[in-house]
């Protein structure tokens, strides 16, 4: 007899003074201390707390091993004067009382971040074609400029989640220590797999949105077992041979998998493709510092006597990265009308639009509501794939680049405090059976339902990108790199190059270097090369401090005098305002807008000095290409 488990419904219940999600949650933050030796650890003090158990490992290893300290109930620090600058570390912190209370924080001292973060796999929804190819370049441009190297896959929404999952695999099988992640640009098919109900509906059991399947290289899905009507909705009914799959367990992630996808949102008055444009537009400007929302979080809990605390994952994951004091209790939607939130997050009693007292598609679509990352939770809206859904409406509104279903269970973001991307976190969230609590119930870790929407790759912080680099290959078969400081102060610069045809960086300078050129004597053998040089910029977050990174600036240069040198224009000043001069050799300059809209092009022959009147160009990026090379130019 198969067993069939359902939950308990998610209704409000009368509001106490201290909600179980701060109690299932210690928000911990890491700060420097001794001279930037050491790891400052600090938490939130608790009244009824009788004792802390404090354990550390290294980041990504498998086990948290033995505890390290034990605080007592009243203590609320702990300094750990045995790290080493550079390394990553992971804290986990356990408080005894009356009710049990987690928190996490990822912590070091001047760490990096991963300059060469492997392939990323962007599954195109050919529907956007060629209507959006400016959009999904610039997009492919970014993603390159911040190490990933992309590997496109076009398909057909009406191909099946199988054929979908077979370029995928075979992809991931030409290099599967490099390939890590897959973004599903667009109404990709959507898999659907198990028997279930994690808002505890007894409508809605069936088979859910499963965007692990294609995260999953080796795991076994069968469509031969389940037989479920029952649900209201067809698309959750899951019957043998039906395309839906039977498991309801994550077996493994392999890969970071996460999707943007506008399909079948008609209470926004704009069209499905241009969603997708405004939605590119923002997450260019976020990953250029174009647009730079504020340092903090707000939450909006109105399941305050539930004991799951669903909110903890909120507490939890947003003090490690904006800090514990830059953490509020707030009204979800009037705060982020007001001002812009890096993290918020909402929980209430839901319908697929709508979580009560929090936020409504209606209300995404017809406010800008401004927090660049969202957790969202109540019932119904976690099978995202429904007309109007309340998490991919997130994405369509204001300045919001990503939303996820966090409660049942919690979902686990505190790496971003020292760099990771947010396609890891989901992964780790994925993958999660014992490293992390989950809930106050033994469900819902590794369920199939766990799913991120937004850009895999985007971190909580980026930095000001120099504006042009020049590379010219020398007579002695060195290369000289020169490039402009971008517009805000920043701490140094990292240099990297690449053979072209090789998928891999080599970061040339150990330490950031604060001049504006560098002379590449180290190669050993002809041939073309590519550079890229990234602004650094040393952050404090509530997980320590680490070097920041900006997306790069690319050029190109031979390595033997033989070869024909790079020729880059002259253009300035950058960023300009109302005049842009150029000075250049090449036969055809073009610049073009974010949207790749041409707002200038040379004529032929016409080589010399150009001066552009721009006053009537907006603010923001633009694009300057010449002899196949593409600059960033930015008006103020």
């Amino acid at each position: 007899m198969k067993k069939r488990i359902c939950f308990l419904f998610l209704v409000p219940f009368p509001i106490f003074s201290q909600s179980f999600s701060h109690q299932n949650a210690v928000m911990m933050e890491a700060q420097l201390a001794n001279g930037n030796a050491a790891i400052l650890l600090s938490w939130e003090s608790d009244t009824v707390a009788t004792q802390y158990s404090l354990y550390r490992r290294n980041y990504g290893s498998g086990s948290w091993g033995s505890v390290i300290a034990t605080p007592s109930g009243t203590e609320t620090s702990y300094l750990d004067n045995t790290v080493v600058s550079g390394q990553q570390y992971e804290y986990r912190i356990i408080r005894s009382s009356t009710t049990t209370g987690y928190g996490y924080v990822a912590a070091g001292i001047d760490t990096e971040i991963d300059y060469d973060p492997g392939v990323l796999l962007l599954v195109v929804d050919d529907y956007f074609l060629p209507a959006l190819q400016t959009g999904v370049d610039l997009l492919i441009s970014d993603l390159e400029a911040d190490g990933w190297f992309v590997h496109v896959i076009e398909v057909d929404r009406l191909q099946t989640a199988t054929q979908i999952k077979a370029l995928i695999t075979a992809e991931y099988n030409t290099s599967p220590l490099r390939v890590k992640s897959v973004f599903l640009l667009g109404h990709v098919p959507v898999p659907y797999s198990g028997e279930m109900n994690p808002d505890g509906h007894s409508d809605h059991i069936g088979a859910w949105p499963a965007d692990v399947y294609y995260a999953d290289m080796d795991g076994i899905w069968t469509d031969n077992t389940l037989n479920n009507t029952s649900a209201a909705s067809t698309r959750n009914h899951n019957v043998p041979g039906d395309g839906k799959f039977d498991q309801a367990i994550v077996q493994n992630a392999e890969l970071e998998v996460s999707r943007v996808d506008f399909y079948d949102l008609p209470a926004f008055s704009q069209s499905e493709t241009e969603l997708m444009s405004t939605y590119l537009t923002k997450l260019h400007e976020f990953k250029t510092h174009l647009y730079i929302p504020m340092n903090s979080a707000v939450v909006e809990d109105n399941f305050l006597a539930l004991e799951e605390g669903f909110a903890a994952g909120g507490y939890m994951s947003f003090s490690p990265i904006v800090g514990r004091s830059n953490v509020t209790d707030g009204d979800y939607t009037s705060a982020l009308v007001a001002q812009d939130y890096l993290w918020s997050y909402g929980a209430g009693p839901g319908s697929y639009t709508d979580a009560q007292g929090i936020t409504s598609t209606g209300e995404f679509a017809s406010n800008d509501l401004n927090s660049t990352f969202t957790m969202l939770f109540g019932s119904y809206f976690g099978d995202w794939d429904s007309q109007n859904n309340l998490l991919r409406s997130a994405l369509a509104s204001g300045r919001i680049l990503c939303s996820s279903w966090s409660g049942r269970p919690n979902l686990y973001y505190h790496p971003m405090g020292l760099g990771k991307n947010i396609g890891s976190c989901i992964r780790m969230s994925q993958n999660n059976t014992s490293g992390y609590f989950a809930s106050t119930t033994s469900y819902f870790k590794r369920w199939v339902h766990i799913a991120q929407l937004g850009d895999p790759s985007l971190r909580a912080h980026y930095v000001d990108i120099p504006p042009v680099l020049i590379s010219t290959g020398q007579a002695d078969g060195s290369v000289e790199l020169n490039w402009a400081a971008p517009a805000s102060t920043v701490d140094g610069y990292y240099v990297y190059r690449r053979a072209l045809g090789i998928e891999s960086w080599t970061k040339l300078n150990t330490t950031p270097i604060t001049a504006t050129n560098y002379t590449d004597v180290s190669l050993t053998t002809g041939g073309q090369y590519e550079y890229m040089v990234r602004s650094v910029e040393l952050l404090t977050t509530g997980s320590g401090r680490y070097r920041n990174q900006s997306l790069g600036i690319k050029g190109t240069a031979n390595s033997v005098a033989t070869l024909a040198t790079i020729e880059a224009p002259f253009f300035g000043p950058n960023p300009f305002e109302e005049e842009l001069k150029i000075s250049s050799s090449n036969s055809q300059i073009e610049i073009t807008n974010a949207l790749g809209q041409i707002m200038y092009r040379s004529k032929d022959n016409s080589n010399g000095n150009v001066t552009i009147n721009t006053i009537n160009w907006p603010k923001g990026l633009y694009l300057l290409s010449s002899d196949q090379t593409t600059y960033r130019i930015i008006k103020r």
